[in-house]
């Protein structure tokens, strides 16, 4: 892949202004047709921890970073929730694995840089718009949430600079025990007893209460069953198929249990990810919050 240079930045930057007296509505715009699910991943992730301005410094960011690539690369093929799934993880991780060093921010910036899209001029002009924003900005923007700024701008770099069929992993084959099943099963009880007790199951409507435990215990069953993966290994991605694909073909149940998934798997990822039992619960309910209404 071609590396980007501070003048194909610039001449990027210059074309922006042929777009109207708003150009970055224009572009968003353009963004939100070709790269759906890219434009949704934006919009969506940490809903409830960045303000107003942080998610607007987010998705300008983004857009711009999208301009330019598209300016200077060529068109890039639309890239699924899926691949977007699995480079935050991939960031995720990474970044987690800096926690214990010191200046874990600045280390964090460094790996950036010299990450998987290997496009160090335009991340270092990319974080450059986060960290270093015009005088006279009246957002705000709170210092904690830097970080994630940053890493979900990485995540979006990586997946329009990837290919796809390359860099989605071949999943780990593993081999079926009833062992395993039953100790997932049993781990899930274990967050059913303490999650029924939670504020969060009381705020519950009567339905989603009555449907809460047969709905996550199934959750369970089917993410071992198809994938093989424990509670501390659910993923986003797979979350999404069981809910889409297994539960809808393979649960029998009235219409009242599906009208109530959706939220009750919300909830409970809401409880797991504050436990920190479930690693990825934060993105799983994110994702899911995406799919209200849509199934």
């Amino acid at each position: 892949m071609k590396l980007i240079s501070e003048n194909d930045i610039n001449t990027a930057v210059n074309r922006m202004g042929s777009y109207g007296a708003n150009p970055m509505e224009a572009i968003l715009t353009r963004m939100r047709d070709e790269q759906e699910e890219l434009f949704r991943y934006l919009v969506e992730v940490d809903a409830d921890e960045l303000n107003e301005d942080e998610r607007d410094l987010l998705v300008t960011v983004s857009a711009t970073a999208w301009f330019i690539m598209k300016e200077t690369l060529g068109a890039v093929p639309p890239k699924s929730g899926e691949f977007l799934d699995y480079l935050l993880e991939r960031n995720l991780d990474r970044y987690e694995d800096l926690g214990e060093e010191e200046d874990t921010v600045d280390s964090f910036f460094d790996e950036l840089i010299t990450g998987e899209a290997e496009q160090p001029i335009l991340m270092g002009f990319l974080s450059g718009l986060v960290l270093d924003r015009p005088e006279g900005y009246v957002g705000e923007i709170r210092d904690e949430h830097l970080p994630a700024i940053v890493l979900h701008v990485k995540t979006a770099v990586d997946a329009l600079a990837l290919d796809e069929e390359e860099w989605m992993p071949d999943e780990a084959v593993g081999e079926y025990s009833e062992e395993a099943f039953e100790e997932a099963g049993r781990i899930v009880a274990e967050m059913l007893d303490e999650y029924e007790k939670s504020p969060l199951f009381g705020a519950l409507g009567e339905d989603e209460r009555a449907n809460a435990r047969m709905i996550v215990t199934a959750f369970g069953e089917f993410m071992y069953n198809y994938f093989l993966l424990m509670p501390a290994d659910w993923t986003a991605q797979r979350a999404v198929e069981v809910c889409v694909e297994i539960m809808p073909r393979k649960v029998a149940a009235p219409e009242a249990f599906f009208a109530v998934m959706y939220p009750v798997l919300i909830s409970f990822m809401e409880f797991a990810a504050r436990k920190g039992t479930v690693p990825r619960a934060e993105r799983i309910l994110t994702r899911l919050s995406g799919m209200v209404g849509k199934h």
